[in-house]
């Protein structure tokens, strides 16, 4: 058993807060439990019992009244996941029959009644040897009433007395019972209170020796679905009156013992384990530690029982650790260092009537962490080494690919430089042949400043290819193509070979390193050209296509100079290899652009052959 709700009566127990008391006494003689529940929005706001109805009875008010006007109690609530021991301290702290059950919107849940517990505590509660004399109070004087009293005589000693049953005398013999329950009935009923009690009493009633065993007790309780039980002596001489109640103070005493010999059975297990344990008493105020095994003494100090776990454990750590537990019941794992040692630290969250505790176990993991840590750094120390090469081999290809941009920039400028010659020529021969005038001379000035700026355009675009990319910034896809293009453009035209380029969306963006990205196309274009060149294709042509799919951007560069050799394809992106003269490559052109898209852009590059030749496949994320 864990909670309260899962003993919880639930059905014919509750009422609309605007019903009548007559209305209410029908669903009490129905449940046959003696109350009913008040719900307004299903929340609780009253709870009517028969000593309720006895009252109104008494002070002659109307039965047609509200049931809400007469509820005079404070209802005693508390959270249905409540543990099975918290409701024996409310229910005798509280002097209450029922305990009604909130669920965690503070809902209406249940009832539990005094009577539902004895069916789901453990049997080691009840001691096989208790006697009922053990648990009754003789000192107590009885309430009775003569077989020829009216039923009057016995409302007016209930509310006197506050009681909820009586004994009927004759002759000094116990002939018989009047209750609550048989009040609330005959009130619903309309009886006239003039009537004798003999009329209405419960007859025979039933006894018990007080030598008999309360267990004994319990199960003719249960049988006959009764809350009392005449106690006698060996001569049958009345004695006393065993209630739900007495029964229950004795269960919540026992109870709490036998908890306790569980705890201490298994403190004692725990004081073998190798691993320090410690359970802390908390609240608001203050975290005590309330036990730690014998590791934890050896570790942490043997004179720390009732002291603060801040001894142990920094404040910081501990608010952070408290936190956790108390939000999610448990914590596992969580590494803290407490002076040189480093613990996994793992515990649940308990409660035992009203108090809560913590249970946390410390597992050494000092060493672990030590040879971690040293691992750590081993790899750290690697990966900068990794870094660091692959820097050199990013320069070294950069200077490589800055030697073929000495030819790119030659073929740039072979023709503005050819026509500013031109240009010369024609000044000299003018001028020779009387024919510079003023508008020849501006005509041709301006032909020649617009050959130095598409030189000097030319050396910006090769400047910013170069310009190293230190943050990741958000660039246009097609914009740098054009980039690269721009800069090979003048020797693919030198060379006679087709360049095409086609895009679904000028405006796709990705986010990286966008000069890097231009060093990869500009490779590939590169490496494209030379085999064209090679193989000396009829017709070169090289086709770029970009599109975009499923928040990826995909660039295909396609050439026509009949593929990579099989044998090579599976080698082509690692470094040093190349199929060129050792003086024409250096092996490193596409070994870095691999790199490059899948270490700083995030994406994949891949090469096969199509029916016209290769076919290098980009796919780099995109960036709305």
């Amino acid at each position: 058993m864990n909670s309260l709700k899962d003993i919880a009566t639930k059905k014919n127990i509750t009422i609309n807060h605007t019903l009548s008391i007559k209305e209410a006494m029908k669903v009490m003689c129905e449940n046959k439990n003696g109350s009913v529940v008040l719900l307004k929005s299903n929340s609780p706001v009253g709870i009517l019992t028969e000593s309720d109805i006895i009252n109104c009875f008494t002070n002659k008010i109307d039965f047609n009244s509200s049931a809400f006007s007469i509820c005079k109690k404070n209802i005693i609530t508390a959270n249905e996941d409540r543990p099975l021991e918290f409701s024996f301290d409310i229910l005798e702290k509280n002097n209450i029959r029922r305990l009604i059950l909130l669920d965690k919107n503070r809902k209406y849940a249940g009832v539990v009644l005094q009577e539902d517990l004895f069916n789901y505590v453990e049997e080691d509660v009840y001691k096989e040897d208790l006697k009922i004399y053990n648990i009754v109070d003789k000192s107590i004087s009885l309430v009775t009433v003569d077989i020829n009293d009216t039923l009057k005589t016995v409302l007016d000693k209930m509310r006197k007395y506050k009681i909820g049953s009586l004994l009927v005398l004759h002759d000094s013999q116990c002939v018989g019972i009047v209750t609550e329950k048989d009040i609330l009935k005959l009130t619903y009923n309309e009886v006239d209170t003039t009537n004798k009690v003999s009329l209405h009493m419960t007859s025979p009633v039933v006894t018990i020796k007080e030598d008999v065993c309360v267990t004994d007790a319990i199960d003719i309780m249960r049988i006959k679905n009764i809350r009392r039980i005449v106690i006698v002596d060996v001569n049958n001489k009345l004695i006393s009156l065993l209630t739900n109640r007495d029964i229950l103070k004795h269960i919540k005493g026992n109870y709490t013992r036998i908890l306790q010999t569980k705890i201490k059975n298994a403190q004692e297990i725990m004081n073998f384990l190798p691993e320090p344990i410690i359970e802390i008493y908390y609240s608001d105020e203050k975290d005590l530690i309330y036990w730690m095994n014998t590791q934890a003494q050896n570790i942490f100090g043997k004179d720390l029982i009732d002291k603060s776990i801040l001894e142990i454990v920094s404040k910081e750590n501990w608010q952070y650790i408290k936190a956790l537990i108390q939000d999610a019941h448990i914590i596992k794992d969580f590494v803290l260092k407490i002076e040189n040692k480093t613990y996994e630290i793992s515990g649940t969250l308990s409660k035992n009537m009203k108090t809560n505790y913590m249970k946390l176990i410390f597992k050494d993991v000092t060493n672990y962490e030590s040879e971690k840590e040293k691992l750590q750094n081993i790899i750290d120390l690697e990966i900068k080494k990794r870094l660091d090469s692959e820097y050199l081999l990013m320069q070294q290809s950069k200077l490589a690919t800055m030697g073929e941009m000495i030819g790119h920039i030659a073929h740039q400028w072979r023709q503005p430089l050819a026509q500013l010659g031109g240009i010369f020529m024609n000044l000299d021969s003018a001028y020779h042949f009387k024919e510079l005038d003023e508008k020849y001379l501006s005509e041709k000035l301006e032909n020649g400043n617009k050959l130095i700026k598409y030189m000097s355009s030319t050396i910006d675009d090769f400047r910013h290819f170069f310009e190293p990319n230190k943050q990741k910034k958000v660039y246009n896809i097609s914009e740098y193509i054009h980039s690269s293009i721009a800069i090979i453009q003048a020797s693919f035209t030198f060379h006679h070979i087709q360049l095409n380029f086609t895009t679904s969306d000028d405006s796709l963006k990705s986010i990286g390193f966008p000069s890097e990205f231009s060093q990869v196309i500009l490779n590939i274009l590169a490496n494209a050209q030379d085999i064209l060149i090679a193989r000396k294709i009829k017709t070169p042509t090289i086709d770029i296509n970009v599109r975009d799919e499923n928040n990826f951007i995909y660039i295909q560069i396609e050439d026509n100079a009949k593929g990579i050799d099989e044998k090579n394809i599976d080698k082509i992106f690692d470094i040093y290899f190349t199929t060129k003269e050792r003086k024409e490559g250096s092996g490193l052109g596409l070994y870095m652009s691999k790199l490059i898209i899948e270490t700083k852009l995030g994406g994949e590059i891949k090469a096969n052959n199509s029916k016209k030749g290769a076919v290098f496949s980009i796919s780099i994320p995109s960036k709305y």
